[in-house]
C-alpha cells in the first residue's frame, strides 16, 4: 500500500513538472517571437533615417564667392557635373585642378559644407586673376635679334573666358598685324569656336643645319581662319578648320633656281584634330600629360597640292620632391608634297638647338629633363629647368641628320596676371658644337 502510494506521488509530481516546463517553454517561446518582431520593426524604422540621409549626402548647391568679371552663370555651366553628386565621390583637389585649369584664378580654396537649409553644398571662394590689359613684349635672340610688338589682350572676355587679341610684332625682317578671337568648348553640347587674321611683310630666309644661308624670298600677304572645337568628354576634344591665305613671293636673284616652287598664290587648308589632356595640380605648378594629333591639306591656285600630319606626347609629371617635375616630350611632324612655303620649324617639333631658321618637310624630335621651382612669392613663381634634347631630319642636301644637344633657363609665372611674363634660356647643340641664347618679356614661351 504504501509502495502503490509512493508510485502515484512519483507519477503526479512528473506531471506537475512536465506542466510547468511546457509552460516555461511556451512563454520563452513567445519571448523569442516577440524580441524577434521589435528587431524587426527597430531595422525598418532605422532603414528610413538611413535612406534620407543618403539622400542628404548629395550635393545639393554650388555657390561661389569672389567672382568680379567672371559670370556665375559660367562658373555653373563649368561645375555643373558636381550638381547632384554623392558628396563621397567629389575630389576637392579634382575642383581646384580644373579652376586653376581655366587660368582665371590666382587662388582657390574649395570645401563641401552644410548651408543654412542643413542641405550639402560645394563652396569656392577664388581670386581672379587680371585679364585684360595692353600689353608690350619684347624678345631678343642671339641669331635673329630683337623683336617687339605692342597687344590689346583679354583673356575672360564678357565673363565667359572669351578670348581675343589683336596688335602687332615687328623685327628687322618683319612687320606683321594680328588678331583673333576664340570662344572655349565647355562640353559635347557646346562647342566652341576661334577665329584668326594676319597680314605681314617678311624677309624669309633659310638655313641648313650648320647656319648656312641656303634660300631666300619676301613675301606679302596674309590669311584667314576657322576653327570649331568640341569637347567629347572632360579631357578629350575634337576640332576641324578652314584657312585661306594669300602670298605675294618676290624670290632673291640669288636664288632663282627656286622660283619654279615659290610662286605668288592663292592657298585654302582643310584640317582636323583630336587632343587629350590631363591635368595634375600640386602646390607649385599646374602639370598636363597630353595627347594631340592633327591632319591638313592645302590646296593651291598654282595647281599644286599638299598634305601633312603630326603628333605629339608631352608629359609634365610631378615628383615626390614637390618643387621638381619631370618634364618630356615626343613629337613627329611629316608633310607630303609640301613646297618650302610650308616646311615646319624645329618649334613643331619642340626643339630649340637647331638653328632658329632651319626648315625641313619631315622631322622628328624629344626632350626630356627636369623643372624646379626655385621661389614661390604672391606675385610670381620662379624657376629653372635643364632639357636634353634630340632631332631626327633632313638636311638641305637631302642627307638624313640626327642631332642632339641640351638646353636650360630660367622661368618666371605671374599669379596674378593670366599671361606669360618672362624666360631666358641658353641652347647648345652637341653635334655642330653652335650655341645661342634667347630672352623674352612678355610674350608665350
Amino acid at each position: 500500500m504504501k509502495i502503490q502510494k509512493s508510485i502515484l506521488i512519483f507519477i503526479l509530481s512528473l506531471t506537475v513538472t512536465s506542466f510547468v516546463f511546457s509552460q516555461e517553454q511556451g512563454t520563452s517561446e513567445t519571448r523569442e517571437t516577440a524580441a524577434e518582431s521589435l528587431s524587426e520593426a527597430s531595422r525598418q524604422a532605422d532603414e528610413k533615417p538611413a535612406a534620407e540621409s543618403a539622400e542628404q549626402e548629395k550635393i545639393a548647391d554650388i555657390t561661389i564667392e569672389g567672382l568680379k568679371k567672371t559670370r556665375p552663370a559660367y562658373m555653373q555651366r563649368l561645375l555643373a557635373k558636381y550638381k547632384g553628386m554623392n558628396a563621397s565621390e567629389v575630389d576637392t583637389l579634382e575642383v581646384e585642378t580644373l579652376l586653376h585649369e581655366q587660368n582665371l584664378f590666382s587662388e582657390t580654396d574649395v570645401e563641401i559644407r552644410h548651408n543654412e537649409n542643413k542641405d550639402l553644398e560645394l563652396h569656392i571662394v577664388v581670386k581672379e586673376k587680371i585679364s585684360f590689359l595692353p600689353l608690350p613684349f619684347i624678345a631678343y635672340s642671339s641669331k635673329t635679334g630683337v623683336m617687339g610688338g605692342l597687344m590689346l589682350m583679354d583673356t575672360n572676355a564678357f565673363g565667359v573666358k572669351d578670348n581675343y587679341v589683336v596688335g602687332g610684332i615687328f623685327s628687322k625682317s618683319m612687320q606683321m598685324g594680328v588678331m583673333a578671337f576664340s570662344k572655349p568648348s565647355l562640353s559635347r553640347t557646346q562647342p566652341g569656336f576661334s577665329i584668326s587674321g594676319n597680314f605681314a611683310h617678311r624677309n624669309n630666309e633659310f638655313q641648313d643645319s650648320h647656319e648656312n644661308k641656303v634660300m631666300e624670298y619676301n613675301s606679302i600677304g596674309g590669311g584667314i581662319g576657322l576653327t570649331v572645337t568640341d569637347k567629347l568628354t572632360t579631357h578629350t576634344s575634337l576640332s576641324a578648320g578652314l584657312r585661306y591665305a594669300y602670298r605675294n613671293i618676290d624670290v632673291d636673284s640669288d636664288f632663282s633656281t627656286f622660283e619654279d616652287e615659290l610662286k605668288t598664290h592663292h592657298a585654302f587648308t582643310v584640317n582636323a584634330g583630336w587632343g587629350l589632356s590631363l591635368p595634375t595640380l600640386n602646390d607649385w605648378f599646374l602639370s598636363t600629360k597630353s595627347i594631340r594629333i592633327n591632319a591638313d591639306a592645302t590646296f593651291f591656285t598654282t595647281g599644286e597640292k599638299a598634305q601633312g600630319i603630326s603628333a605629339q606626347i608631352s608629359l609634365q609629371q610631378p615628383l615626390p620632391v614637390t618643387r621638381l617635375r619631370l618634364l618630356a616630350q615626343v613629337s613627329v611632324v611629316y608633310t607630303h608634297d609640301a613646297n618650302k612655303v610650308l616646311w615646319p620649324s624645329q618649334t613643331a617639333v619642340g626643339i630649340t638647338i637647331m638653328p632658329s631658321k632651319f626648315y625641313a618637310p619631315q622631322m622628328g624630335g624629344f626632350t626630356c629633363g627636369l623643372e624646379v621651382g626655385l621661389v614661390k612669392t604672391a606675385i610670381a613663381t620662379f624657376s629653372v629647368y635643364g632639357l636634353y634634347e634630340g632631332i631626327s631630319t633632313k638636311d638641305w642636301d637631302d642627307t638624313h641628320i640626327i642631332h642632339q644637344g641640351y638646353s636650360a633657363g630660367a622661368k618666371m609665372y605671374l599669379a596674378k596676371i593670366s599671361l606669360p611674363a618672362m624666360a631666358m634660356g641658353f641652347y647648345h647643340n652637341v653635334t655642330t658644337n653652335r650655341m645661342k641664347f634667347s630672352v623674352s618679356a612678355g610674350v608665350s614661351y
